[in-house]
C-alpha cells in the first residue's frame, strides 16, 4: 500500500473514532437532558391534574375524573395515569403502550431513557382525597434523540469528505516530492541518472531530494567524463585531425563490418572522391592551406551526406570515401548533383589548381572488399580520362544479377516461411576467467528445396528488399520457443538477433508481446540482441522495442558495439543488459595502441554502468589473455567454439 494510502486510511480511522466520540458524547448529553425535561413534563401534567380531580373526587364522580384525565392522556404524550385514594387503592388507570416508538429497537436498549414520575396531591381544604402519578411517554424523546443522531451523523459525513478532499489535495502537494524521489530512484535503478527538479518546502524530503540531486550531479559528472575520455580515445584511432572525418584505419574498421553483418543491407552506394593537384598546391601555398583546403572539402562532403551517409572517411592522402545504404535511384541522383556543384564551389578558390575525380558505385552485401574498391577505381579512372568533370553512378554486374532474380529470392523465401524451412545453430558465450557458459547465441540458415543451407549474406538481402525481416525473425523466435520448450535444460540463456525492420514493425511487436506474455518462464530464458546500427539509426524506435522487452522480462543487449561515435550516448540513455563489442575491433587491439586504448575507455564506461562486456570474435588463448587483462567479462568465437546445429527433441 502507498504511503498516500497509508495515510488516508490512517486519517479516515482517526476521523471515524472522534466521530463516535462526539457522537456518545452527544447522545448522553441529549439524554440526561430529555430525562429531564420527561421529568419536569411529567410533575406539571400531574399538578396540573390535581385541581380539577378535586372537584370531581370531593363529589365521588368517576366519571367526571375520568373525563378530565382522558382529554389529558389521549393527546398521547403521557405513558400512564394513575389515580390513588389515601390508602393506595388504584381509583382510575391509563396507559399507552410503545406503539408510537419509530426508531431502531437497538436505541432503547442501549440508550435506556428514565422516565421518573410526576406525582401531586389531591385535597378538599384539610382532607386528603388522594394522589394523581403522571409518567410521560418516552417515544417522542426517543424520536427526538434518533433524529439528532442521524442529523450529526449526516453533518459529521459531510464535514469528513470535505475533509478528505483536502487531505488529498495537500497530500499529493507534500508528497508530489517523494513520488519525484520513487521514480528517480527506479531510474537509478536502471541506470538512468537524472535530477529532481521540484524541491519540496519539507525540510526532511528538501535534504533528501538535494542529496539525491547532488548523487546524480556526480554520478553524472563521471559518466560525461567517462564518455569524453572514451570519445578521446575514438578520435585519436579513428579520427583524421585534419578533415574530422574517420581516418583510414576507422574507415576500414566500419566498411568491413558492413559488409560481414548479416542483414545489414540490400543496396548500397559507395562514392570515392581524389582531388588531383592537392600535392602540388601544398608545395606552391604550404600545407597549411592545402589543409584548410581539405578541410573546407570534408566540411562540404560532410553537410552533403549528413543525412544519408553511414561512412564518411579520409581513406588516403587526398581521397574521401562515403558510403549510403539502402537510399534509392533518385536519392543518389540528388547526392551527386549536390556533391559535384558544392565541390566545384570550394575547388575554384584553387584557382582551378585543384580537380575532382569521382566515382559512384552501387553494389550490394554480396561483393567483397577488394571487388568494390577496384570497381571505384575503374569508375574514377573513367571519370579523370572523360575530362568533363561529371560523377556518374556505376552498378556492379553482380548486383544486376541479383536485382533480376529478387522475385526468385522472394518465392524461395516465402516458400521456406510456409514450409518452415530453418535450421537454428548456437554458438557459446562464456565468461572468460571461469571459463563458464553465459548463454548461447542462436543464428538462422535457410534450407533450399533441396536441403542445402542457404548462407544468411545471401538471402538476408533479398529479405530485406521485399520486407520480409519481421517474418524471418517471426518464424526464428518461433522456433526458439518450441526448441526451449522441447529441449528444457539443455541451453541455459538463448539470445536472438532482431532486425530494424522488425522493431519498426507494428505488427511483429504486438506478436512477440502476445507470445510471450503468457510464457514468461521462456521469456526470461530469452536475450534479443540489436546491432549498434540499428540503435543509432533509429533511436526513438530502438527505445519503445527495448520497454516492450522490458515489460515481457526479456533481456537486451547491443550487439557489434565500439564503432559508431554516437553509441555511447545511446548507451547512456538507453542502458543495455550487456553489451557485445564488434569483432573487428577486438581484433585490433593486439596491433593497435589506439584501438585498445578506445577499447579500456569502453571498458571503463560500461563498468560505470554496471554493463557487462562481451566480446565478439575471441580466436586465441592470446587475444583471450589480453581482454581478462583489461577486464572483459565474457568472451565468444571460435576459441569456444563453432556455431552447432540445433537439435530439437521429439515430443513427448
Amino acid at each position: 500500500m502507498t504511503l498516500r494510502r497509508q495515510l488516508l486510511l490512517a486519517i479516515s480511522i482517526i476521523f471515524f473514532a472522534v466521530f463516535l466520540g462526539l457522537q456518545i458524547l452527544s447522545v448522553l448529553t441529549m439524554r440526561d437532558y430529555l430525562q429531564q425535561q420527561l421529568a419536569s413534563h411529567a410533575q406539571d401534567a400531574a399538578t396540573a391534574l390535581s385541581r380539577p380531580l378535586e372537584e370531581a373526587l370531593a363529589k365521588n364522580d368517576q366519571t367526571l375524573a375520568n373525563i378530565q384525565i382522558s382529554t389529558l392522556f389521549d393527546r398521547g404524550y403521557y405513558k400512564k395515569i394513575v389515580v390513588l385514594d389515601p390508602a393506595g387503592k388504584v381509583l382510575l388507570h391509563m396507559e399507552l403502550g410503545a406503539g408510537k416508538d419509530n426508531v431502531p429497537a437497538w436505541l432503547p436498549a442501549l440508550f435506556d431513557l428514565q422516565t421518573p414520575p410526576g406525582e401531586a396531591f389531591i385535597s378538599s381544604g384539610w382532607r386528603q382525597l388522594g394522589k394523581v402519578v403522571v409518567v410521560s411517554h418516552p417515544a417522542y424523546a426517543y424520536d427526538y434523540l434518533w433524529r439528532s443522531m442521524r442529523e450529526m451523523a449526516l453533518w459529521m459525513f459531510a464535514m469528513y469528505l470535505v475533509v478528505w478532499g483536502l487531505t488529498v489535495v495537500l497530500l499529493r502537494i507534500i508528497l508530489g516530492p517523494l513520488e519525484k524521489i520513487e521514480e528517480v530512484a527506479i531510474a537509478i535503478q536502471a541506470k538512468n541518472f537524472r535530477r529532481i527538479e521540484v524541491v519540496p518546502q519539507t525540510r526532511e524530503l528538501q535534504r533528501v531530494v538535494v542529496a539525491m540531486n547532488h548523487m546524480t550531479e556526480r554520478i553524472s559528472s563521471l559518466l560525461d567524463e567517462e564518455i569524453a575520455r572514451a570519445e578521446n580515445f575514438r578520435r585519436e584511432a579513428f579520427i583524421d585531425k585534419v578533415s574530422g572525418l574517420e581516418n583510414r584505419h576507422g574507415f576500414d574498421l566500419r566498411f568491413n563490418h558492413l559488409l560481414s553483418e548479416e542483414g545489414r543491407f540490400e543496396t548500397a552506394v559507395i562514392f570515392v572522391l581524389e582531388f588531383d593537384g592537392l600535392k602540388e598546391y601544398n608545395h606552391q601555398h604550404g600545407y597549411q592551406q592545402g589543409d584548410i583546403l581539405l578541410a573546407d572539402v570534408a566540411t562540404v562532403v560532410a553537410e552533403v551526406f549528413s543525412k544519408y551517409s553511414n561512412i564518411l572517411g579520409r581513406i588516403g592522402g587526398a581521397s574521401i570515401a562515403a558510403v549510403c545504404i539502402d537510399i534509392d535511384q533518385k536519392t543518389m541522383q540528388l547526392l551527386v548533383d549536390a556533391l559535384q556543384y558544392r565541390l566545384n564551389q570550394v575547388l575554384l578558390r584553387a584557382s582551378r589548381q585543384v580537380s575532382l575525380a569521382a566515382g559512384a558505385l552501387v553494389f550490394g552485401p554480396a561483393q567483397t572488399r577488394g571487388d568494390i574498391f577496384s570497381r571505384a577505381d575503374l569508375a574514377i579512372e573513367v571519370m579523370r580520362q572523360a575530362g568533363n568533370g561529371q560523377i556518374s553512378l556505376t552498378p556492379m554486374e553482380d548486383s544486376e544479377a541479383v536485382i533480376a532474380g529478387s522475385h526468385g529470392w522472394r518465392t524461395l523465401i516465402h516458400d521456406a516461411l510456409a514450409d518452415h524451412r530453418w535450421v537454428l545453430f548456437a554458438q557459446p558465450v562464456m565468461r572468460l576467467q571461469l571459463r563458464q557458459l553465459v548463454h548461447h547465441e542462436v543464428f538462422s540458415r535457410l534450407l533450399d528445396t533441396q536441403g542445402n543451407l542457404v548462407p544468411a549474406n545471401q538471402f538476408l538481402p533479398m529479405a530485406l528488399r521485399h520486407q520480409l525481416m519481421p517474418e524471418i525473425d517471426q518464424a526464428v523466435v518461433t522456433l526458439v520457443m518450441e526448441m526451449l520448450q522441447k529441449n528444457r535444460g539443455t541451453y541455459k540463456n538463448i539470445a536472438i538477433n532482431v532486425s530494424l525492420q522488425s522493431m519498426e514493425s507494428k505488427e511483429f511487436c504486438e506478436w512477440l508481446q502476445a507470445r510471450l506474455k503468457y510464457s514468461p518462464e521462456l521469456a526470461a530464458l530469452l536475450s534479443v540482441e540489436i546491432s549498434e546500427f540499428a540503435c543509432a539509426r533509429d533511436h526513438a524506435v530502438t527505445r519503445k522495442f527495448v520497454s516492450v522487452l522490458r515489460e515481457l522480462g526479456v533481456r537486451f543487449g547491443v550487439d557489434h558495439f565500439g564503432l559508431d561515435p554516437h553509441a555511447l550516448n545511446f548507451i547512456r540513455e538507453v542502458p543495455p543488459d550487456y553489451i557485445k563489442l564488434d569483432g573487428g575491433l577486438v581484433q585490433e587491439v593486439a596491433t593497435n595502441d589506439n584501438s585498445h586504448a578506445h577499447l579500456r575507455a569502453i571498458v571503463k564506461f560500461a563498468q560505470s554502468l554496471g554493463i557487462p562486456l562481451i566480446a565478439q570474435n575471441v580466436e586465441s588463448e592470446a587475444s583471450l589473455q589480453l581482454l581478462i587483462a583489461d577486464q572483459v567479462e565474457c568472451g565468444q568465437g571460435f576459441y569456444f567454439g563453432a556455431p552447432e546445429k540445433i537439435v530439437v527433441a521429439e515430443a513427448g
